[in-house]
């Protein structure tokens, strides 16, 4: 039975209602305050809408909902008993109150409500609300909570149950997932209560029906073959960004080379990344393109950009990796490189020599299996592979203002004819952006970033009393910046733009050399980082990627003592406090929390979350057989041994005899390897002492093992 999904912007409506709606609205609108209540209006419209707008992915957290399947939940302690749809709607918009300062959204995909109706959160995307850690899978190892599994929530609570209405909904909704939706978003077959393997009474009564064969189980879908090939993209399996990108023309092309991982089949496509990156120095993973063993495709560096995997052949030829050792390679990964071939003969219009890593240097690699496969001329199956090309134009950016929200903002400065105000980024809106920039002086790429948002508030303060801004820099950060230069009397460092504020910031300016409009721009910017010495906005605060408020309880949800005040304000002790969060997660300790941070911080959260203690007890050795692809039991025995000697001999080079015995050669070897991938600073002295294993926890923390 077909199911309904009512769209967030159903529920979006009533987060005004909510206390952090009604924050959320009364920060912007103070950034306004020549009219008050026009900014007001302006702001609760931006917010309902940007709530209310379709799910986007997140840039570098693994989703793969195939491996899994789903988890259901309840909605804690006490009743709900709703007398209306409406009173369902407000229960959502509460929900992600509660949920907005850790994720910056919804922790839910979908929710349910006791009248049956099925109302979106995260949708297709990945939601977070599964808790940390992982699902034994005989079928693919280890799988994340979250990584893996969709979360439904019925709206109902302890004293509850579950009305029939709900249950068909949650049935129906199931079937849709793991049958009418993209098949890299499909839901594999499992169903668990959010209390598998976690201390909670989630989810209620409806425990009974969290499990397969249940009566809310449709049962398996048709595992027929499929029709075409879907590319997971970088940011389905978690990609970091890369340091740099150098494209290539279709027309340098020549050739395509298949290699192999020489490592477990289980291994990630992050840990190799973090392998080529750290590990290596590049600045991506080397792979144009990676397949698993079930033939799933990954995107590494994509069509048009430059490879590192083949030293003297990267311009010419492609480079695909399967992951695994020689004889995992099945029928279905070799029709998935065979697809990529061909998919690489028509984008280039030619026929590209079909080879592999050993004919082109001195190495095994991709085992003798692939090799003798590649020579005897690739056999198999062709499917065409879907997916759209990474960098694809027309998307739009929404990270710092919403498609609508750039909508109106095109229309309020005289665009004709007026933009539709649908939410939709077409060709249409994509051109009234450009249009819109090169009218408030940025470069006109249609992607609303901090530039372009700095550039538009500029351009609509003139003539208005400044106003001020936070898109580069936080309201609390220039009081700071302005007391921190020695203006008398200070600032109170409120997070308020207020005439002081503006007149301290005039004050700065002049102070620094730049245009004294009272406006933070990249221009003041850049000025004071001059001025000071301190570039990178040192002090600042970056808010394009994760709101203030969220970095703070991300902080204080990583332990930090004492917590934070979750109160928006970027000043001293939240520079701190994301330095503390960057040097423990492994990035850079700028204290500006910007794609790399991001990148970081959702890997450690993702990970294996280990106290740093030294103890190489139960916890850490499951870790430790997790990364190096054994059964993770806990017990450290002669097979787990052997796996790390040969774990370092594939990542580390380490040249080891495989025999299980953990002597000094191994342990430098490991000891090496972990300053490599991490900066430990390990003496390599082959003891391993409570030194290496912090270290090492480290290493397993970060996914850098």
């Amino acid at each position: 039975m077909a199911v309904t999904i009512l769209r967030r912007s159903t529920w979006a409506a009533h987060v005004s209602d909510t206390s952090t709606g009604a924050q959320l609205i009364t920060e912007r609108a103070a950034t306004v305050y020549w009219d008050h209540e026009f900014a007001f209006r302006e702001a609760q419209k931006d917010v309902v809408e940007e709530v209310g707008a379709p799910p986007k992915p997140h840039p570098t957290r693994e989703w793969m909902p195939w491996r899994g399947g789903v988890f259901l939940h309840h909605r804690g302690p006490r009743s709900f008993q709703p007398d209306s749809e409406e009173d369902c709607r407000r229960d959502i918009a509460d929900v992600w109150s509660g949920h907005y300062d850790d994720t910056g959204d919804i922790y839910y995909n979908y929710l349910v409500c006791p009248h049956g109706n099925v109302y979106e959160g995260r949708g297709l995307e990945r939601g977070e609300a599964n808790a940390p850690g992982y699902i034994h899978d005989s079928e693919y190892s280890y799988v994340g909570r979250n990584a893996g599994y969709y979360s439904i929530c019925g709206l109902l609570r302890s004293n509850d149950e579950p009305t029939s209405a709900m249950l068909r909904s949650i049935e129906d909704l199931i079937r849709y997932l793991r049958t009418d939706v993209p098949g890299t978003r499909k839901a594999g077959d499992d169903i668990f209560p959010h209390s598998k393997g976690y201390a909670t009474e989630c989810p209620g009564n409806l425990l009974p029906y969290a499990k397969n064969g249940s009566g809310v189980d449709p049962g398996s879908p048709d595992q027929s073959a499929p029709g075409q090939l879907e590319v997971i993209s970088r940011a389905g399996w978690g990609a970091r960004p890369p340091r740099a990108v150098t494209k290539v023309v279709y027309g340098a092309r020549t050739g395509f080379a298949v290699h192999y991982s020489a490592a477990n089949k289980y291994q990630t496509v992050r840990a190799i990344q973090n392998y080529h990156m750290d590990g290596n120095g590049w600045d991506d993973i080397g792979y144009n393109f990676l397949v698993d063993w079930q033939g799933r495709i990954y995107e590494g560096r994509g069509w048009d950009n430059l490879g590192a995997h083949i030293t003297g052949h990267n311009t010419t030829h492609f480079g695909v990796c399967f992951i695994g050792v020689d004889g995992d390679a099945t029928a279905a990964a070799k029709n998935a490189i065979r697809s990529l071939y061909h998919a690489a003969n028509e984008r280039t219009n030619k026929v590209l020599d079909a080879t592999y890593h050993g004919a082109l240097a001195s190495t095994q690699c991709p085992g003798s299996a692939l090799r003798l496969w590649v020579i005897n001329g690739m056999s198999g199956s062709t499917l065409p592979i879907g997916g759209s090309d990474p960098g694809t134009p027309g998307t739009g950016l929404t990270s710092v203002r919403s498609v609508s929200a750039q909508q109106r903002a095109v229309n309020s400065l005289g665009h004709t004819p007026p933009l539709d105000v649908d939410g939709d980024f077409g060709p249409l809106t994509s051109a009234g952006v450009k249009w819109l920039q090169a009218k408030v002086g940025v470069n006109p790429d249609g992607l609303w970033g901090p530039l372009t948002e700095a550039a538009y508030v500029a351009y609509i303060g003139r003539g208005g009393g400044g106003g001020g801004f936070a898109a580069i820099r936080s309201i609390a950060a220039q009081q700071s910046a302005v007391n921190g230069l020695g203006r008398t009397p200070p600032l109170d460092v409120d997070g308020s733009f207020g005439p002081l504020t503006e007149a301290g910031v005039k004050w700065l300016q002049t102070k620094v050399g730049t245009a004294p409009d009272g406006m933070w721009g990249p221009d003041t910017e850049q000025a004071y980082a001059t001025y000071t010495g301190a570039p990178n906005f040192s002090g600042g605060g970056i808010t394009t990627i994760r709101s203030v408020r969220s970095q703070q309880s991300a902080v204080n949800g990583l332990g930090r003592t004492p917590a934070l005040d979750v109160d928006g304000v970027f000043g001293p002790l939240t520079e701190a406090g994301v330095k503390w969060l960057q040097a423990r997660v492994g990035a850079a300790a700028d204290g500006m929390w910007g794609p790399a941070t991001e990148a970081a911080y959702t890997a450690y959260t993702d990970g294996e979350r280990l106290t740093v203690d030294g103890e190489f007890g139960p916890s850490t050795i499951t870790a430790t057989q997790r990364a190096i692809g054994v059964t993770a039991d806990g017990e450290w025995g002669p097979a787990s041994k052997r796996a790390l000697q040969q774990h370092l001999n594939t990542w580390a080079g380490a040249g080891l005899v495989v025999d299980g015995d953990i002597g000094l050669a191994t342990v430098k070897a490991m000891q090496q390897h972990l300053n490599k991938m991490t900066g430990a600073g390990l003496v390599v002295d082959g003891d391993w002492g409570t030194g290496t294993t912090r270290a090492l926890q480290t290493a397993l923390n970060q996914g850098r093992f």
